[in-house]
Parts: C-alpha cells; structure tokens; sequence
C-alpha cells in the first residue's frame, strides 16, 4: 500500500516530536504545527472528538488526521489519501512545507 505523503509527514512529526503510542490516549493527539496549520490526529478505531471539531459533530474518523487552517476546516487524510481545502495558502504542498518545517524545528531541539 502506497500511503500518502501528507498522512505519511504528519506521523513524521510526531514521532519527531517524540510520541509514542497515540491510540494510548484518552482522545486525539492535537498538535498547533504552526501559525496558520493545526492538527488532531486520531490512533483509535473509533471516532474521537477533539477540541476543535466544533465545526462538526461526527467528531475525527478512525486513523484520521483532521487539519485546520487559521482556524477554519481544511481536510480529512488518512493512509490512503482525504481531502483537503486547496487554495493559494490553504493546499497539501503548503501544509507539507509547513510540518516539514516543524519537523526541522522538532529535530534541531533534540
């Protein structure tokens, strides 16, 4: 299986940021990546409300990573692709760019 890049980055930066075990806990792992980009990730097999999903109240799917941008809904991805808002600022590369950019930031740290 071919898993996307983007789901395949944001795990990158977990692990990074030094997690371990994610479906260990009580909900979502949330994680800020930068000014504009915010994350949920969801490790159990079951949907998981988190803080931000006010917006929705199916709340993040199994093994899905629910993104925000500048506080607004961006997408759903997971192993085997999702959607995502695309626009000028609000798209994968730019999303990508930015976890890649915490990563660097989350590896110099160590």
């Amino acid at each position: 299986m071919i898993v996307s890049e983007l789901f395949s980055r944001a795990c990158a930066l977990a692990i990074a940021l030094g997690m371990k075990e994610l479906n260990k806990l009580p909900g979502c792992w949330e994680h800020q990546i930068d000014e504009r980009w915010w994350m949920a990730l969801n490790a159990h097999s079951e949907r998981i409300h988190c803080s931000q999903d006010s917006h929705s109240s199916e709340g993040v799917p199994p093994f899905t990573i629910y993104f925000m941008f500048n506080g607004w809904p961006a997408g759903l991805v997971n192993a085997n692709g999702g959607s995502l808002a695309a626009g000028a600022l609000a798209n994968e590369d730019a999303l990508i760019d930015a976890i890649n950019a915490a990563i660097e930031t989350a590896e110099g740290r160590q």
